[in-house]
């Protein structure tokens, strides 16, 4: 396979102009197809450094330092030494990307048997390198690695990322014993400042709490101890999260920077107990912080920014809306900076422009600290990373605020498959790049390169669950052309990505996010990301990240699933079962709802035993639930979408049932905007339809919600139906029951799928079931009676009964 192909080419940009440089012009020279290491014909290098390593083997330990009249100047290079262990060798050579792979830097064998070469390298610049021995082009797999696609072949170099030199080491910050002393009406912890090679320059410090800045005076700074103290008994809510940020920055220029959250409530949480729902902001509710209007022409108006914004949200947490239902955690649209272009759509949106007000179309990616200085942006004009569609910075703060206030948690989409970059927009729009690819559009090591609609589009070539064994595959195709896919292979890509999110929970004191086309990423980005925000969490306050994988082979997303990664993923199986079930009337409902359930816990829990999954029915990405329960034709969004308002009584009632399902089934369950109702809807776009509430709900619409509210509010109570244990008590064509259990507290959840009145006995000795039981929604009740317990159910209809 071939090396690194060196490309350059000059685009119409908007702002800037790339130029091809001396380095990047110099002639190309593969090494032949025929040498080992490169196709995989040959193993591989074990062990040994193969990373630049400093001369004595610490990472930075050698003196690269310049100074210009006693300060200290940023070198050009860094020296380093890349050592591979011995395999009987005859001569080794080093070859780097810096050199264009041209030149061959011999290397020596030393006393110890391993080969050393100690050699400048560019300051603050990812390398590319691989050994040529005995001829023979190897890695180093003990060493970090990346993955270039290129004519016909995946070449795989190690990289040795931007490293620096001559500048004292920084210093951190730590929180004091790792905890904060808190109570019902106080709090107090201390951050202690370790200095590398320079005291704190006090005048930089920026210390704020849940957005807000706090005044020196409150958090003092003793310099003798380098400790900052925060006291705090007055003013304290519950429930609330308090989210502390200190960014300091030394004598020399180094920053650093101390994330520290912590909540104050009068009960425990664990995130079993979490009920989320999924709010699309733009199509939720105006609430006034939106700074952009529609597009307008040429974009198609069923695609267009319709208004809602952060403020809409914030207004339905503090009208109580969301605490009506027992929803605890709401999962909005990414805040980051989109596209303000419109693109046409495909599929059944062939000839409709559509904009991004979905906000998958991301401009800001990779914004973190410093970024408003950083040329990177600034050329590119972005000088505000947050949608302003949405609103700014500080409406994003006060919703989140909000709903820390009402114990409600926040997750964002996380968008880390691509970015958005079009020169050539339809219909004579501007272009449009994201700094991201403006800098790296022609770097194989940053994104997976050329697009091809032959090749690498995802959908045209259904590469979607193409193992990463293959050329292009899964992790590296395209969604679309105006869409570079990022080389999640590429540990500096993982790693601008993950500090990303890292200032996004810290500056918006969120608590998890969902990350979106999880298997559409290598592996190593979800271990990075969740390495780096752990890592920034002080207090080890835990912080939830579920992936999202749309339809295919459950493998794919289940490798980014385990303890050092992601949480859970998104269930799609499960939510191909309940709609073929419940929601669609299958005459054997409960047989097969029973049986797909036991599939997925075999699946699941198979492969993670400590998955924390997120259950569905409905999503922006699916037909409205109410729509493929009413037996509509759902697969015409533009010329025949289903009714604005359904009015058939029994799809309200299938409806209902895949809520009792959804609240009383294990994890966590996820609620689609609308479908608490029944709002109707064909595919994408239809399905996103701007929401409603109050006097623009029909009555059946009404009595659903108010149905699904005492199921939300059933699940807040009864710890059984967030972490107990799950029992199956009966199952039939027609009719399914379990129970669930957490210690003293036994739930048992009941559907009638049958179009008749159904009564079942059952025993309910191995759930220890005494007594009488009183349905939750209903308000009847059941009596056990010498260990078996009758349920009566109308037609379509589910009962939840509680002790």
């Amino acid at each position: 396979m071939l090396r690194r192909v060196i490309l350059c080419f000059v685009t119409a940009l908007p702002l800037a102009v790339l130029a091809c440089s001396a380095e990047q012009a110099s002639p190309y020279h593969p090494p032949p197809l025929s040498d080992g290491g490169l196709d995989g014909s040959s193993s591989p290098v074990d062990g040994g450094s193969g990373e630049g390593s400093t001369a004595d083997g610490s990472p930075g330990s050698m003196d690269g330092s310049v100074t210009q009249d006693g300060a200290p100047v940023t070198p050009s290079t860094c020296p380093e030494t890349f050592t591979l262990p011995d395999m009987g060798y005859t001569t080794v050579q080093l070859e780097t990307d810096y050199d264009t792979w041209t030149t061959a830097i011999p290397m020596a064998k030393g006393a110890s048997g391993a080969w050393t070469v100690t050699t400048p390298v560019p300051y603050g610049k990812d390398v590319e390198y691989k050994f040529v021995a005995d001829g023979t082009w190897i890695i180093n797999p003990a060493q970090p690695t990346l993955e270039l696609p290129s004519n016909g072949g995946t070449n795989t170099n190690n990289i040795l990322q931007a490293i620096t030199c001559g500048r004292p080491a920084p210093g951190v910050l730590q929180l004091v014993g790792g905890n904060v002393t808190t109570s019902a009406s106080s709090y107090s912890f201390q951050v202690k400042f370790v200095p590398g090679g320079a005291d704190l320059d006090t005048s930089k410090t920026v210390i704020t709490v849940n957005g807000a800045a706090v005044a020196s005076s409150a958090v003092p700074y003793d310099a003798s101890t380098h400790l900052f103290t925060v006291s705090v008994s007055s003013g304290i809510t519950s429930p609330n999260k308090y989210g502390y940020v200190f960014q300091v920055v030394d004598q020399g220029g180094n920053p650093a920077t101390l994330f520290v959250p912590f909540w104050i409530q009068a009960s425990s949480y664990d995130w079993t107990d979490s009920f989320m729902y999924e709010v699309m902001v733009d199509r939720f509710l105006p609430g006034g912080t939106s700074k952009a209007g529609p597009n307008g022409a040429p974009t198609d108006p069923v695609g267009d920014w319709k208004g809602g914004d952060f403020g809409g949200v914030t207004q339905k947490i503090n009208d109580g809306y969301f605490d009506a239902m027992g929803v605890n955690t709401l999962w909005l649209s990414s805040p980051v900076l989109g596209t303000k272009l419109c693109e046409m759509g495909a599929g059944a949106n062939v000839g409709h422009c559509l904009s991004g007000y979905h906000s998958y179309f991301p401009i800001a990616s990779g914004w973190t600290y410093g970024s408003e200085s950083d040329p990177l942006f600034s050329v590119n004009g972005i000088t505000n990373p947050i949608e302003p569609h949405f609103g700014v910075a500080a409406d994003l703060v006060a919703l989140v605020n909000a709903a820390h206030q009402h114990g409600i948690r926040v997750l964002t989409d996380l968008v880390v498959n691509h970015v958005f970059a079009d020169t050539s927009p339809p219909s004579g729009q501007a272009a449009q790049i994201a700094p991201l690819s403006f800098a790296h559009q022609a770097d194989l090591a940053w994104f997976n390169i050329p697009y091809s609609s032959g090749t690498n589009d995802c959908g045209n070539e259904n590469l979607w669950d193409t193992p990463e064994t293959q050329i292009w595959n899964r992790a590296d195709c395209w969604f679309d052309p105006y869409l570079p896919d990022l080389n999640s292979t590429n540990p500096s890509v993982d790693d601008e990505l993950a500090d990303h999110a890292v200032w996004l929970m810290e500056q918006f004191n969120l608590d998890g996010f969902r990350v979106d086309a999880v298997k559409q990423v290598n592996n190593a980005l979800c271990l990075d990301m969740r390495s780096k925000i752990d890592a920034a969490i002080s207090t080890n306050l835990p912080f939830y990240i579920v992936g999202e994988a749309l339809g295919g082979v459950v493998a794919n997303v289940m490798d980014c699933v385990n303890p050092s990664m992601f949480n859970g993923s998104m269930d799609d199986p499960l939510h191909n079962t309940i709609v073929g079930t419940i929601l669609q009337g299958d005459s054997n409902a409960g047989t097969d709802l029973d049986n797909g359930v036991v599939s997925d816990e075999a699946t699941w829990t198979g492969v993670t035993p400590s998955a924390l999954m997120g259950h569905f029915f409905g999503s922006h990405d699916t037909a409205r639930a109410i729509s493929l329960a009413n037996g509509d034709d759902v697969n015409d969004p533009w010329t025949n979408p289903p009714p604005a308002q359904e009015s058939n009584q029994a799809a309200f009632q299938h409806l209902s049932l895949a809520h009792a399902f959804l609240l009383t089934y294990d994890s966590i369950p996820i609620l689609w905007m609308g479908d608490e109702f029944g709002q109707p809807g064909a595919i994408d776009p239809d399905c996103r339809r701007m929401m409603r509430f109050d006097s623009a709900l029909s009555s059946l619409e009404t009595s659903t919600l108010t149905n699904l509210q005492k199921l939300g509010k059933t699940r807040a109570a009864h710890p059984a139906l967030r972490s107990g244990t799950r029992t199956r008590l009966w199952v039939d064509a027609s009719f399914y029951a379990y129970g669930r259990v957490e210690g003293s507290d036994t739930v048992v959840a009941a559907f009638n799928f049958g179009t008749a009145q159904a009564s079942r006995t059952m025993s309910v000795t191995n759930i220890a079931l005494t007594g009488t039981v009183t349905d939750a929604l209903a308000g009847g009740t059941a009596t056990v009676s010498g260990g078996n317990l009758t349920i009566t159910l109308p037609p379509l209809t589910a009962a939840v009964f509680t002790q």
